[in-house]
C-alpha cells in the first residue's frame, strides 16, 4: 500500500581508487511498508570488500526477517552485522563501518557505526547531516559538519563493526516530495567539502546527473592517493501521504480512551487502597481484641476473655477474603469455646469440685497447646491441675479425719487435720483452711476438756463447800450481792455435777436473796427521793448549804446503787447551786418574800441561766423539781427488782 502510493529512485556510484581495490559495498530492499538501504566500507588489509559485503548482507537479512522502523530494530540489525564480522574473523580481524537507512515512505531514520556519512537535501540545501565515529568528528565539532576540519583524521575511526560495535541511531525525519538522501563513504567526504556538494546539487536535473557531477568532483581533485568510495542516493519522487485528519482523529480517540482508562485506573486504585486500608484496620482491630482476650485467658479472666473474643469475631465478619475470614472465625469460635470450658473448670475449682476441675483443666490444656499465643496459659493450667490434685488429697484427708473424730480417735483425727492444714497453705483456700484449723482447735479443746474434767471433778465438792461458807459470811455481813454471786457459782457447780435437786434448792435461795436485795434497794431509793425533796425545800427556803448537803448525800446514794445517770444528775444540780451561790454570796431570799423585790431578785438568775431561780416561791420550786429524772421512783411508782418481782 505504501510502496504503491510512493516513488523512490535509488542510484549509486562506486570507485575502486588508484590501488584498484574497492572496499565498499551497497545494498537496498523495497518492501510494501518499508524501504531499507545499507552502505558499508571495510577497514581490513585485504581491501575491505569482504568485510563490507558481510556487514551489508547481515544487516539486510536481519531487517528482512523482522522489518521495523524503531530504534531498537535498527540497532538489532547493526548488532547482527557486528556479530557476523566477529564470527568470520578467523585469519584476520574483519572491520567495517556501516550506515543503515530505513524509511516507511513517509519518514526515515538511520543508524551508523563508523565513518559513513548521510546528507539529506531539500530545496537546494542540506537540511540534515549525520555524524561519524571518527577523531575528526570529535576534534572539530562544528567544523566537521561544515567540511572545514582537519582532513587527516577522517580515517581515524573510534567505533566500528568488529571493534567496539557502538552505534548511533537518529530520530524520525519526515520526507517530502523532491528530497534526496545521499550516503557516502569516507573516501568521498574526506576529499569533497560540503560547499562543493551544494554547488553540484543546485544545478541538477536528476539524481543520476547529481551523482555524475559528484563523481567528476571526486576524480578531478588530487591524483595522489585517491581512495575507493561509494555514493548511494535515493530520490524521493513521491512520498506517501498519510491521512493526517484520520490519524489525528484516531490519536484523539486513543488519547480520550487512554484518559478514560487512566481515570478508571486511578479510581480503581483509590478504591482498592481505601478498601485495603480498611481491611488492614479491621485486621488490626481483630488482632487487638484477640490479643487482649489471650491476655485475659492467661490471667484466668474467662468472662472478659470471652467478651474480647466475641468482639474480635464480630469484627472478623468485615474481612473481605472468604478464606481468611472463615479461618479467623473458626479460630475465634474455638477460643470462645475454650474460654467457656475454662470458666466451667474455674467454677468447679471454686466450688471445691477438684476432680471435675482437674478434668476440665486437662481438656483446656490439650486444646490450648494448638495456639502459640496461648503458651503462657499452658503453664497456668499445669499449676492449676497440680493444685486441683492437691485439693483432692485434702478432701480425702478431711473426710478421713471427720470419720476418726466421729469414732472418738482424736489423735488420728488431729494428724489428718494437720496434713490437710499444711496442704491448704499451698492451695490457698482460706475457708477450708479455717475449717481445718477450727477442727484442730476443736479436737485440742476436747482433749483439754476431758483432762480438765477429770481434775475438776475431784475438787468440785471442796469448792462448793468453800463457796457456801463465803456466801453465809456475806449474808451475815449484809453483802447480799456477794452472797448471790457465791450461790450462783454453787448452783453452776451443781449443774456441772448434774445434781439437779441441789441446783434447784440453790436457785430458790438465790431468788429469795434477790428479792431481799430489791427491797433494800427500794428503801434506799425512797430515802434518796426524800433527800431530793428536802433539798428542793431547802432551795425554796434559801438554805443553799443545806440543799448542797442533801444533794451530795443523794449523789453518794446513787453512786452506791451504781446509778450513774442519777449521780450525774445530782452532780449537775450541785454544780449549778455552787455557781449561783458564788454569784450572790451575801443575799438570802426568804420563802415569804414576793412582789417586785422577788421579781428583781429573780431577774439576774434568769439572765445567766445558772441553777434554779431564787425568790420565785412555788414557781421556783416547780422549776427545780422539773429538772429531776422523769423515771425517779416516788410515792406512786416502784421499780422491778432483779428477780422480776414488782412491789406496789
Amino acid at each position: 500500500m505504501r510502496k504503491l502510493n510512493s516513488q523512490f529512485i535509488t542510484t549509486f556510484v562506486s570507485e575502486a581508487g588508484l590501488n584498484g581495490q574497492n572496499g565498499t559495498y551497497y545494498g537496498f530492499v523495497e518492501m510494501d511498508r518499508y524501504y531499507c538501504m545499507a552502505v558499508a566500507e571495510g577497514y581490513d588489509g585485504d581491501g575491505g570488500r569482504e568485510s563490507a559485503k558481510l556487514a551489508v548482507d547481515a544487516a539486510m537479512e536481519a531487517f528482512v526477517q523482522k522489518p521495523g522502523m524503531s530504534a531498537g530494530r535498527i540497532r538489532a540489525c547493526l548488532k547482527r552485522a557486528h556479530r557476523c564480522l566477529a564470527e568470520q574473523s578467523v585469519r584476520i580481524r574483519l572491520k567495517a563501518g556501516i550506515l543503515v537507512l530505513v524509511s516507511d515512505y513517509t519518514r526515515f531514520r538511520y543508524g551508523v557505526c563508523g565513518n559513513v556519512m548521510l546528507y539529506a537535501f531539500r530545496s537546494a540545501g542540506i537540511y540534515h547531516q549525520s555524524v561519524t565515529h571518527t577523531v575528526y568528528q570529535n576534534m572539530s565539532g562544528q567544523a566537521a559538519k561544515e567540511g572545514t576540519g582537519p582532513k587527516e583524521e577522517t580515517g581515524n575511526v573510534v567505533h566500528y563493526l568488529g571493534g567496539s560495535g557502538r552505534t548511533a541511531v537518529s530520530g524520525r525525519l519526515r520526507l517530502e516530495d523532491g528530497d534526496v538522501l545521499l550516503a557516502v563513504t569516507e573516501g568521498f567526504w574526506s576529499r569533497i567539502n560540503k560547499v562543493e556538494v551544494l554547488d553540484a546539487y543546485e544545478s541538477i536535473q536528476s539524481v543520476e546527473e547529481f551523482l555524475g557531477d559528484l563523481q567528476e568532483l571526486y576524480l578531478r581533485g588530487s591524483t595522489e592517493g585517491i581512495p575507493c568510495c561509494c555514493l548511494a542516493a535515493v530520490e524521493v519522487k513521491k512520498a506517501y501521504k498519510e491521512n493526517r485528519a484520520l490519524k489525528k482523529k484516531i490519536l484523539t480517540w486513543c488519547l480520550i480512551l487512554f484518559l478514560i482508562l487512566l481515570a478508571v485506573s486511578l479510581i480503581a486504585a483509590v478504591v482498592f487502597r481505601v478498601r485495603r486500608r480498611k481491611q488492614r484496620e479491621v485486621q488490626d482491630t481483630v488482632a487487638v481484641y484477640e490479643e487482649t482476650g489471650d491476655q485475659y485467658m492467661a490471667d484466668l479472666s474467662c468472662t472478659l476473655a470471652k467478651q474480647e473474643y466475641e468482639k474480635a469475631a464480630q469484627e472478623s465478619k468485615k474481612i473481605s477474603k472468604n478464606g481468611e475470614r472463615l479461618a479467623k472465625e473458626k479460630e475465634l469460635s474455638e477460643k470462645i469455646g475454650l474460654s467457656e470450658m475454662l470458666k466451667e473448670a474455674d467454677d468447679a475449682y471454686g466450688a471445691r469440685s477438684y476432680a471435675q476441675a482437674r478434668e476440665g483443666y486437662k481438656k483446656v490444656l490439650e486444646r490450648a497447646k494448638q495456639y502459640k499465643e496461648l503458651s503462657s496459659l499452658t503453664g497456668v493450667l499445669e499449676r492449676r491441675m497440680k493444685l486441683a490434685g492437691t485439693g483432692m488429697e485434702i478432701d480425702n484427708y478431711m473426710q478421713a479425719a471427720a470419720l476418726k473424730e466421729a469414732e472418738g480417735d482424736l489423735e488420728s483425727a488431729a494428724v489428718l487435720y494437720g496434713r490437710a492444714e499444711a496442704m491448704l497453705r499451698i492451695v490457698e483456700d482460706p475457708e477450708l483452711l479455717k475449717e481445718a484449723q477450727l477442727a484442730l482447735l476443736r479436737i485440742e479443746g476436747q482433749a483439754r476438756e476431758e483432762a480438765k474434767a477429770e481434775r475438776a471433778k475431784a475438787r468440785d465438792e471442796v469448792i462448793i463447800d468453800a463457796d457456801k461458807e463465803a456466801a453465809l459470811n456475806a449474808i451475815l455481813a449484809g453483802d447480799l450481792e456477794t452472797a448471790i454471786a457465791q450461790y450462783t457459782k454453787i448452783r453452776d457447780s451443781y449443774i456441772a455435777l448434774e445434781d439437779n435437786e441441789k441446783a434447784e434448792e440453790t436457785t430458790q435461795l438465790i431468788l429469795s436473796l434477790q428479792k431481799q436485795a430489791m427491797e433494800e434497794k427500794d428503801l434506799k431509793e425512797d430515802a434518796i427521793e426524800e433527800d431530793r425533796q428536802a433539798a428542793f425545800d431547802a432551795i425554796l427556803a434559801g438554805d443553799t448549804q443545806e440543799a448542797l448537803a442533801l444533794l451530795e448525800k443523794a449523789r453518794d446514794a446513787y453512786t452506791e446503787l451504781e446509778d450513774a445517770e442519777g449521780a450525774a444528775e445530782m452532780e449537775q444540780m450541785i454544780a449549778s447551786l455552787k455557781a449561783q451561790d458564788a454569784q450572790d454570796p451575801g443575799e438570802d431570799t426568804l420563802p415569804g418574800d414576793s412582789g417586785e423585790e422577788d421579781g428583781e431578785a429573780a431577774g439576774p438568775a434568769g439572765e445567766t441561766g445558772d441553777g434554779p431561780a431564787r425568790g420565785a416561791g412555788k414557781e421556783a420550786a416547780g422549776r427545780a423539781g422539773a429538772s429531776g429524772r422523769k423515771n425517779a421512783p416516788g410515792a406512786d411508782e416502784k421499780r422491778p427488782g432483779p428477780g422480776g418481782d414488782t412491789d406496789g
